[in-house]
């Protein structure tokens, strides 16, 4: 068996994407966390078989969706007019209220996980729909249209939704709540991990000519474009089943930290990455690959 020191395979992995700001610490969560490669021990040292290295490496490339600064600005937007709406500004899933900061943070961060969707979708020649209209709700669904010939949109074959988490994060999580009621449950579940800066508003206000802050432009970094992963994605029916329900004392055990109530958890390993599959599935046919 051809192997190497974990180390010296992550290595590989950010050598060979160098645009795609990953480190260390991401692909760990990415192997060991999400189980998506298989860390094995070799007397004292932890080693990557090579041939699954390169697997990996396929799946992190046909994974990998950019957002520009035109996208940012539309979720920008989204979540300001979110903000100053009746839509909810606690964030359920940690019961706790959140300041604008957090909560423009969230709702930025949300649509442009759904917008790498949609991108992942139309290089493999489906085209979606994505509801930017703010209404005071939670919309039930994330792709209200799709079309796979110019100008014909139809509704999609089943319910999705897309779940938005960090670069580094893997984990899909459903409350028990949303998978009980049948207004709420999708049919199909998206993860889209975003790599969205810390200091995204200060890099979006760059440049902007305000005085307040114009001479402080040398310290902030430059907007670049923003790595996105689509992480996987799973049926509701292989979702919930009795080994992906963790009860909220449970959760914090399995994961290390606390979620309002009990949720219905996969990580990324556990969650296909056949895109073709997938629209396949969304729009009710077969697409050609």
């Amino acid at each position: 068996m051809n192997c190497l020191p974990w180390k010296e395979g992550f290595e590989q992995v950010i050598k060979t994407f160098p645009d795609y700001q990953l480190d260390e610490k991401t692909l760990k969560n990415w192997a060991q966390s999400g189980k998506e490669i298989n860390l094995m021990k070799s007397g004292s040292r932890i080693v990557i078989n090579q041939d699954d290295l390169t697997v990996w490496k396929n799946r992190i490339e046909n994974s990998f969706i950019f957002c520009n600064r035109e996208d940012y600005k539309k979720c920008f937007r989204f979540a300001v007019e979110a903000y100053y709406s009746t839509m909810t500004r606690a964030d359920f899933n940690r019961g706790k209220q959140r300041d604008v900061g957090e909560f423009l943070t969230n709702q930025i961060q949300g649509k442009l996980g759904e917008i790498a969707v949609k991108k992942m979708m139309s290089k493999h020649g489906v085209e979606i729909e994505l509801d930017f209209t703010i209404t005071g709700q939670i919309p039930s669904q994330d792709i209200t249209k799709i079309s796979t010939r110019k100008r014909i949109w139809d509704n999609p074959a089943l319910k999705v939704s897309i779940k938005t988490t960090k670069l580094k994060n893997v984990m899909l999580a459903v409350p028990e709540n949303e998978a009980l009621l049948p207004d709420r449950r999708s049919n199909l579940y998206i993860l889209s991990q975003v790599g969205l800066f810390p200091d995204h508003i200060l890099r979006m206000l760059k440049n902007k000519k305000i005085p307040e802050i114009e001479d402080l432009d040398s310290l902030i970094p430059d907007f670049i474009d923003i790595p996105c992963r689509i992480g996987g994605w799973i049926t509701d029916t292989d979702f919930f089943q009795t080994d992906s329900y963790y009860p909220k004392n449970k959760i914090k055990e399995a994961f290390g930290f606390e979620m309002a109530g009990a949720n219905y958890i996969k990580v990324t390993g556990d969650l296909s990455y056949d895109w073709v599959k997938m629209n396949s599935l969304i729009i009710g046919k077969q697409v050609e690959s």
